[in-house]
């Protein structure tokens, strides 16, 4: 794979314009729905969500970590309960059920909070029989992102399709053995943080988002 050279953003918006003209052929397509991980990757995807004419989604996942150390991930979780746990590792971690369900509760109370906070009553799409484009600025991490593409194709969806501004070639490759389709302006072995590539990258906050949001689902 020839190797590009990291692209420069004016900011989150520009990056979601630009790929949008990379996606533009899916403005022609049916039931497609734009997916964004909150926060960074929301000002993404509304200007893809816009240019494409397509409803807007977001997905909120979190991390299902260990008991007693946060570092250790046992798995991940989405709305609904969908959920992925690596089974191996929790019987290596000789975890007890409660254990991994208290694990499970304490992040399903969180992603509560979350569904609460950013939709303020809009309701989720349904993905499936859909064409999914899951976007993000950048900052999720890969692992995330696998996760996030396995519980989507567990709620059905047709075909996922992921749009980023730039990754490097090594994440690149793993999402394409994941993703129908991966769309990334630039990809490079030396990608670097994905900041390197926005003249500005502000912080993405909670508030920021839901802010987004509100003015994207108003009622015309």
């Amino acid at each position: 794979m020839k190797t590009q050279q990291p692209r420069r953003f004016k900011n989150r918006q520009d990056a979601g314009r630009r790929l949008a003209r990379s996606l533009a052929t899916f403005a022609l397509v049916d039931d497609v729905v734009i997916v964004a991980f909150p926060n960074g990757g929301i000002p993404v995807a509304v200007e893809i969500a816009r240019a494409l004419g397509k409803p807007l989604d977001i997905l909120i996942m979190r991390e299902i970590t260990h008991p007693a150390d946060s570092r250790i991930v046992l798995g991940t979780i989405t709305s609904g309960g969908v959920r992925a746990l690596n089974c191996a590792l929790i019987d290596q971690l000789h975890l007890s059920d409660s254990e991994v369900s208290a694990a499970i509760l304490r992040e399903c109370a969180e992603l509560a909070r979350c569904e609460k906070l950013y939709r303020n009553g809009h309701p989720s799409l349904s993905v499936a029989d859909k064409t999914v484009i899951l976007v993000d600025d950048g900052v999720t991490p890969c692992h995330m992102f696998r996760d996030a593409i396995r519980l989507l194709r567990r709620q059905h969806a047709e075909r996922i399709v992921v749009a980023l501004p730039a990754t490097s070639c090594h994440d690149s490759c793993d999402l394409r053995l994941e993703a129908d389709k991966v769309v990334a302006l630039a990809e490079s072995d030396t990608c670097g943080a994905p900041q390197k590539c926005f003249r500005k990258f502000p912080p993405a906050t909670e508030e920021k988002a839901c802010r987004i949001l509100a003015r994207e689902w108003s009622p015309v």
